[in-house]
């Protein structure tokens, strides 16, 4: 048998070794150093996706087994907000739904559970501060707070696998209410995008558990879902459904699904507009309508809708314009159908603060009333 000798070693070594070491650093293969990177790298891709409407967002290619490591993706992680007598804001897990009646809630109040299952990183929508400020502005009314979503992981969690665990904490909650005092016909649910959808299931679990309807589901821009399936919002959920619709291609369901369905700015019904006023991306056209309502609920400006059969007859002032109502929580009881608003780029979003009246006779185009003149 031949002897291997050093030379020969030596050899081997600068034929193959050294031509590996040669190899440029960037086209070595790129491998994530740990699981942190790997997820923040889920992180920036599901905020990217996002951007682009739900489909994108769904089939982001993310590592679920890395996601599923951190805080903040389970049911269990979502939580209630809750006020005291003192005024203060209390955030508790979502087990801790039967402690409700511990708090600031009274029967003789009417009551508003507003769903959060939504996130955006952008300050100037952001979600949270408008409704924290509901929470301490409204001490008419019962305001909880349940919230799906905090960040963009627990977004992606709550759309793509917990709509159904969701939907029965908010079915909970309805009950926790009920056992508490709290009328069933004297609440109202409110949710945006996702959460609109979370709220249709609780209130639809609720009415065939107990055989009661809650009195009104606010619907805001309900989310298009991973699938077709998980649009939930629709007639017979509750008494009166109410949608205020926003984008209605990539992001909101476009068609007529409540008992009222409002379509500010014709945005959403009418295909050939595409952006709500002051806005520069579909996502911005998916949040304003959660920005009118908090303005509605949290100023108490008056944002009003006429009811019209389409955008086309509201531009040209064929409606029935003595039939009108204000954006927020009360609907005349009668109120059936398409209602059409005009509304600003920025806060205060109504026209009513430069006069904008709507006229009672047919064929005549919404305008403003004159100036009266300063004494």
């Amino acid at each position: 048998m031949a002897t291997i000798t050093s030379n020969t070693l030596k050899t081997l070594f600068v034929a193959l070794i050294l031509p590996i070491m040669a190899i440029p650093q960037e086209n070595k293969p790129k491998i994530p150093a740990n699981i942190e990177t790997i997820q923040k790298h889920n992180i920036q891709l599901l905020t990217e996706q996002l951007n682009r409407g739900w489909r994108a967002f769904c089939d982001a290619p993310v590592d679920e087994g890395v996601m599923s490591l951190f805080q903040g993706i389970n049911p269990s992680d979502a939580a209630l907000r809750v006020m005291t007598i003192t005024n203060q804001s209390v955030q508790l897990p979502i087990k801790s739904i039967s402690q409700l009646k511990d708090f600031d809630i009274n029967p003789e109040r009417k009551t508003l559970i507003y769903v959060n299952a939504f996130h955006t990183a952008d300050s100037y929508f952001s979600v949270q501060e408008h409704l924290s400020l509901l929470q301490t502005s409204r001490r008419d009314l019962n305001v909880i707070v349940v919230d799906f979503a905090r960040d963009v992981a627990q977004l992606y969690y709550a759309v793509r696998h917990h709509l159904s665990v969701h939907g029965y904490a908010i079915y909970n909650v309805l009950k926790a209410l009920r056992d508490a005092g709290i009328q069933p016909q004297e609440i109202t649910l409110a949710g945006h995008s996702v959460g609109a959808n979370i709220a249709a299931l609780g209130a639809q679990l609720f009415a065939r558990g107990s055989k009661q309807l809650v009195g009104q589901l606010v619907a805001i821009d309900p989310a298009t879902m991973c699938r077709t399936t998980d649009i939930l919002v629709k007639q017979g959920v509750a008494e009166r459904v109410v949608v205020l619709h926003g984008e209605g291609d990539v992001f909101g369901v476009r068609v007529p699904v409540g008992h009222i369905d409002i379509y500010p700015n014709g945005i959403g019904y009418f295909p050939r507009r595409k952006l709500q006023p002051g806005c520069d991306s579909k996502i911005c056209s998916h949040m304003y309508p959660f920005v009118l309502f908090m303005e509605a609920l949290i100023e108490g400006v008056m944002i009003p809708a006429t009811k019209c059969e389409s955008w086309a007859k509201f531009r040209q002032g064929d409606c029935q314009f003595e039939n009108t109502l204000n954006i927020g929580l009360i609907y005349p009881s009668t109120a059936r159908g398409l209602y059409f608003c005009l509304t600003q780029p920025n806060p205060p979003f109504t026209y009513m603060e430069h006069g904008l009246r709507y006229k009672t006779s047919p064929r005549t185009k919404p305008e403003k009333s004159p100036k009266k003149k300063s004494s």
